[in-house]
């Protein structure tokens, strides 16, 4: 009961700063049409807060050691809710454009403590319970986008993270002493390691239009809800058979669904792509962690890969029968390699 009123506060903190930021970032693909601006620059206004978030995972590695975590939690939550009463405002693309930037910021931010502080409690159920917030928050900006609909309804409503911030309190206490306080940056194969565990989710943004005459929001829906199960399922399957053959099956589904599922666009093979896909997530701090990442860096690792989020689905719609499901499997396989050589 002791251990358990020392680990709940964590991994709740843990996940809503990870699945709100999500939400607030993501909200926006699914009302791009709706900006009656050039394709190229609806993208970019999109597009660009994976940019920011590259930027605000290095700001962390110093701020996280001059303010300490709780008050990281406490400015990201506010900062988020602000910023989103400004996007539902903006009256032009400049502005817009520039919060979106600010978005990815507070989001690399916000993610890279989240996982710190996961990995840091050592406990395997709240690093894959935090990773699910990427799950969680697609599936609440689906929800939200099927309820409200317009575009500066759903950016208003990013001011719900602000009521969360007094959950600060809950929040570990950590910041870092001596050699922590000098970047260090992740190395190459852990950052490898975690971009291609975060090629389905990079990769799925193109599943909305090969699915759009068989009602691809709800098959979304779906499978990011089955995702989150598999968040949580993973590391008990870890427990019982071992993380060598959880990894295997879990890598393989993913490719062989993934592969098929842009070969034939057959609807259910989405969602085990997708619940097996960001399953995987799950299992990246552990593999980047082998390569050299820490509870601190593996943090930026994830967010330096967020350019794959902007290049996979560009590079992949120019042929998804070809070049989608070519860059799928050939991922999965790298991955399991990856994954295979240190044990």
């Amino acid at each position: 009961m002791l251990k358990l009123r020392k680990t709940l506060p964590i991994a709740i903190t843990s996940i809503i700063a990870y699945a709100l930021p999500t939400f607030v970032l993501v909200a926006p693909s699914y009302t791009v049409n709706q900006f009656n601006l050039p394709h190229w620059l609806s993208f970019l206004i999109v597009s660009i807060a994976f940019g920011g978030r590259i930027v605000g995972a290095i700001i962390y590695q110093k701020i996280i050691v001059t303010l300490g975590s709780k008050k990281v939690f406490l400015i990201s939550m506010i900062a988020l809710g602000t910023i989103s009463l400004v996007s539902g405002f903006a009256s032009n693309v400049i502005l817009l454009t520039a919060v979106r930037f600010l978005v990815g910021v507070v989001f690399g931010i916000s993610t890279s403590f989240a996982i710190e502080q996961a990995v840091r409690s050592d406990n395997a159920f709240i690093v894959a319970f935090t990773m699910s917030g990427w799950a969680v928050g697609w599936v609440v900006g689906a929800i939200t986008y099927l309820t409200l609909r317009l575009w500066y309804l759903i950016a208003l409503s990013g001011v719900v993270t602000i009521p969360f911030s007094i959950l600060y309190s809950k929040v570990g206490s950590f910041k870092g002493k001596g050699a922590e306080n000098v970047l260090d940056p992740p190395s190459f194969l852990s950052i490898l390691t975690v971009f291609l565990a975060f090629e389905p989710a990079f990769i799925l943004p193109l599943a909305p239009q090969i699915l759009e005459k068989e009602g691809g929001i709800s098959w979304l829906i779906l499978g990011y809800s089955l995702s989150f199960f598999m968040y949580l399922l993973i590391p008990y399957f870890v427990k019982f058979v071992g993380n060598t053959k959880v990894m295997i099956v879990t890598i393989l589904i993913t490719a062989i669904t993934g592969t098929l599922f842009f070969l034939t666009s057959i609807p259910y093979l989405v969602v085990m792509f997708n619940a097996f896909g960001l399953g995987i997530i799950s299992l990246a701090p552990g593999i980047a962690m082998k390569y050299g990442a820490n509870a601190r860096n593996v943090g930026m690792a994830t967010n330096l890969v967020a350019i794959g989020a902007v290049l996979l689905p560009v590079v992949g719609s120019i042929d998804t029968e070809i070049v989608a499901s070519s860059i799928t499997f050939v991922s999965m396989i790298v991955l399991l390699v990856l994954g295979l050589r240190r044990r």
